[in-house]
């Protein structure tokens, strides 16, 4: 069995795990974008609205603190997330690196170039 081959072998073993992360910042960033626009629309008459701010605020907070602890789980297993694409993660493995992309109940894995830094 080639390189390659185990390397996409690693990756796709992983893949559970990997949809699981997917859908979970995916969800939390739009949480984290929905809460940014609707404090945004809030803010506009503070005075008035002041309870509601200070509860979207919290939830933002929250939001924004589990968004980072699933990026520190990335770290420990080695992985990363894509910074042109946020919603890709980047696992090195045996023989080179795959990008995993899951959108729309579909599943793919990208080569990532080995001078491109995970």
């Amino acid at each position: 069995m080639s390189t390659k081959q185990h390397a996409m072998n690693d990756a796709e073993r992983f893949l559970p795990l990997l949809r699981s992360v997917g859908r979970e910042i995916r969800e939390r960033t739009r949480a984290i974008d929905g809460l940014e626009e609707q404090l945004t629309t809030l803010s506009e008459d503070r005075a008035l609205h002041h309870a509601a701010i200070a509860q979207v605020e919290a939830e933002l907070s929250m939001q924004r603190r589990e968004l980072r602890r699933v990026e520190r789980e990335l770290s420990d297993l080695g992985w990363s997330r894509d910074a042109d694409h946020p919603l890709r993660i980047r696992i090195p493995g045996r023989g080179g690196s795959f990008t995993y992309e899951g959108q729309h109940d579909k599943t793919r894995f990208y080569r990532t170039p080995s001078d491109v830094r995970v």
